[in-house]
């Protein structure tokens, strides 16, 4: 399973959780500069970061907590 979490800006995410919890990043994907996604992980640890479609809330927006999972 790989957890996928939801971002406006999936680069200031993916700088913030190597800064503040060590991940490294593995590789994104997008247009340069403004990356839809990127995948994240800390030795066994891996996450998703997706950027937020259109018209779709972030978890921050939302007021909680929410993911989807990739079996």
């Amino acid at each position: 399973m790989l957890p996928h979490i939801t971002y406006r800006d999936v680069a200031q995410a993916s700088a913030w959780l190597a800064a503040a919890f060590g991940f490294t990043e593995h590789y994104r994907y997008g247009q340069p500069g403004m990356p839809s996604g990127a995948q994240m992980y800390l030795h066994d640890a891996w996450v998703m970061l997706d950027a937020a479609d259109p018209g779709q809330k972030t978890p921050a927006e939302l007021g909680y907590g929410t993911q989807s999972l990739t079996v």
